[in-house]
């Protein structure tokens, strides 16, 4: 009997094709039993967390066509996605970059260059095995 269980889908906003790859390879082991799905710019990412229904996001801030800080205070604003935990993939490790992703009201906050085993870690907070 095959496992009935819905496998979380992962929404991943990224330009970067070598982060994509790195979070996509850390993300796509069947351990991890996730549906990866990709945007590369902001209104697509925007588009994207509107119509496909993730449980998470995970968002880079510096993207083409609009930031994901911008996307961020779209998704919590509205009561449709307010709800999906929206995580901060950047390579901006200031504090003043974090608090402002706060402020937008991510949900969490990595700093790229990151160690997958530590990405993992932080989606799991939001999507328990």
């Amino acid at each position: 009997m095959g496992d009935a269980k819905k496998r979380p889908k992962i929404l991943i906003v990224e330009d970067e094709p070598d982060i994509m790859e790195l979070v996509e390879v850390t993300l796509s082991s069947p351990e991890e039993g996730y549906e990866l799905i990709k945007a590369v710019d902001g209104e697509n990412g925007l588009e994207m967390s509107m119509t496909a229904n993730p449980d998470l996001i995970l968002l880079d801030i510096m993207l083409p066509k609009m930031d994901g800080y911008e996307i961020c205070r779209r998704l919590k604003g509205n009561k449709k996605t307010m709800n999906i935990p929206v995580v901060m993939l950047t390579a901006f490790g200031q504090k003043r970059e974090i608090e402002e992703g706060y402020k937008v009201k991510a949900d969490d906050y990595i700093v790229k260059p990151f160690e997958p085993n530590k990405l993992r870690q932080r989606i799991r907070k939001f999507l328990p095995a």
